[in-house]
C-alpha cells in the first residue's frame, strides 16, 4: 500500500496503525513532501519497507514493491 504522510484529516501513519489494530497488516510505502525527523522515525517505527520524500524517481517506489513480492513468492 502506498500511503502519503499527509491525508486530508489524518496522516497516512495514523491510518497504518488503525488498519494494523483492525487486523489489516499490508506492507506500507509512504511518500511525503514534508520530510522532517520526527515523521520519518514514526514513519519508520510503524514498520514501512520505505519512506519516499517527493519528487522522487520512479525506481526508488518499484525496488521496494519487487523486494516484497519476491519474498511473497
Amino acid at each position: 500500500m502506498v500511503l502519503d504522510i499527509n491525508l486530508n484529516n489524518e496522516s497516512g501513519i495514523e491510518l497504518r496503525h488503525r488498519l494494523k489494530a483492525a487486523g489489516i497488516s499490508l506492507p506500507v510505502i509512504y511518500i511525503t513532501a514534508n520530510d522532517s525527523p520526527a515523521i520519518r522515525t514514526a514513519a519508520v517505527e510503524s514498520g514501512c519497507i520505505a519512506y519516499l520524500t517527493k519528487p522522487f524517481q520512479a525506481k526508488s517506489l518499484i525496488e521496494p514493491i519487487e523486494k516484497v513480492t519476491a519474498r511473497a513468492a
